[in-house]
């Protein structure tokens, strides 16, 4: 808040006008603006005509247009802001005026009509005013005395704290559209006081979008020049845990950039399952869902072969490294180009060979047959479904049961703890973005 000081440079002002001209015509003298637009009820619209005649009797070179807008229920709230919503566009039309160039001066009229002022014009307007003085009638609880006023100028709340782009922001954050949250929060930036932590949390989102959609790479060098940046920004003060956050992506984003599958890219991909199947995207995340089995088995069989393996794929120099076990299976004969590449179940195939006992209870699902002798496995009816979805290889949508048959299956077969993210992306918090 400023006081008389402070002169913005203002074309327009909308008044609420009580019963006292006094503070009205101060605010208007000090500020001469080319539009006056009264705020009133039927009460006060002498008083609003009291006004605007004593400014032309007094000084005739200021000759401000008048616009009146007059409210019938003047102690009711709703009426009283739906008036106003209603006029203040038709206002800044008529007039050509910018928003910017307006003051909204709340000191006169009921303290309803004063309520309703503040909560429309703070949807359209950054600067306010109120006329109060160090002298007041009534032993200082009246209106205040003529000759004694104090102009107190004020930004608007709403913007200077962002309130409604934050909470925006934090919903489309929640739904895990991180780019759009940036992209509100990057709008805002230049209208708020602490812009560069906006633009810090815009960066953020940005990170956090590329790692959503898995580009590791992306979100590793955008956290990296976030950790550079943030300390300085709160210069000590508490982050309330966003530096830890920015800190503990990275490692997660940079344990996910090798050229080879990982124990962290298969907790990342089945945690990025449940954020994309959260957002019923069902389709998209039984495809997770099923490279994340994948995945599984090329990481058992890595290990079960001392990394002759890597990826499902045995490259032609390993070949004569393979046990005579593996060498023998059909599935293990190298292609053309000299390699072995394995499917999703030539992997189990190959693991269940070696021993690996989980990979033999898959093994078994996927050769069972029913008392008639037709193939009933649980695994591969389930990751049939998906090759028959609309993303794959069909036309039928994998839909919520579709998955959650994954998820049961993936978690009874493989021993995937998938109930809940191991490593969730933090809720957006208003608190990073505060003074």
């Amino acid at each position: 808040m400023t006081t008389s000081d402070s002169h913005p440079h203002i074309a327009a002002i909308l008044v609420s006008v009580g019963g006292a001209p006094a503070p009205v015509l101060h605010v208007l003298r000090r500020h001469r603006p080319a539009h006056v637009w009264y705020f009133c009820s039927a009460g006060s619209r002498a008083t609003a005509d009291e006004i605007h005649a004593t400014i032309a009797r007094d000084d005739p070179e200021w000759r401000p247009e008048r616009d009146i807008i007059e409210v019938g229920q003047f102690e009711e709230l709703g009426p009283c802001y739906r008036d106003l919503r209603r006029a203040i566009p038709s206002l800044l039309a008529k007039w050509s005026v910018h928003q910017h160039q307006v003051l909204v001066d709340y000191t006169g009229g009921t303290k309803t009509m004063t309520a309703a002022l503040v909560l429309a014009a703070s949807e359209w307007f950054q600067q306010f005013s109120y006329v109060g003085g160090a002298q007041r009638e009534k032993g200082g609880l009246g209106i205040v005395v003529d000759g004694k006023e104090r102009m107190l100028y004020q930004g608007n709340p709403w913007t200077a704290l962002a309130i409604r782009e934050v909470e925006r922001a934090r919903d489309l954050w929640a739904g895990c559209q991180f780019d759009t949250a940036g992209g509100a929060l990057r709008d805002v930036a230049p209208k708020v006081p602490h812009r560069l932590r906006f633009e810090a949390l815009a960066d953020l989102a940005a990170a956090t979008a590329a790692r959503h959609r898995l580009d590791f790479s992306e979100s590793c060098e955008l956290l990296s020049r976030l950790l550079g940046k943030l300390p300085s920004l709160f210069d000590g003060r508490d982050d309330c845990g966003l530096l830890d956050f920015v800190r503990h992506s990275h490692n997660i984003c940079r344990a996910c950039t090798q050229q080879v599958a990982t124990d962290a890219l298969l907790r990342e991909l089945l945690d990025n399952a449940l954020r994309t199947a959260a957002q019923g995207r069902f389709e998209d995340a039984a495809a997770r869902l099923y490279r994340a089995i994948e995945m599984q088995g090329q990481l058992w069989l890595a290990e079960a072969t001392d990394g002759l393996f890597r990826n499902g794929q045995c490259q032609p120099d390993d070949l004569k490294k393979l046990p005579p076990a593996l060498t023998d299976l059909p599935s293990c004969q190298p292609g053309k180009d000299g390699r072995v590449k394995l499917s999703l179940e030539d992997c189990f195939c190959a693991l269940a060979t070696l021993g690996h006992e989980r990979a033999v209870r898959i093994f078994a699902d996927l050769n069972a047959k029913n008392a008639s002798g037709k193939p009933r496995s649980r695994l591969r009816a389930a990751t049939e479904k998906r090759n028959a979805s609309i993303l794959a290889h069909g036309v039928q949508p994998v839909g919520r049961d579709g998955f959650e048959t994954m998820k049961a299956i993936a978690r009874d077969f493989l021993g995937f703890e998938i109930d809940q993210e191991a490593n969730p992306i933090r809720p957006l918090d208003p608190r990073w973005l505060d003074a």
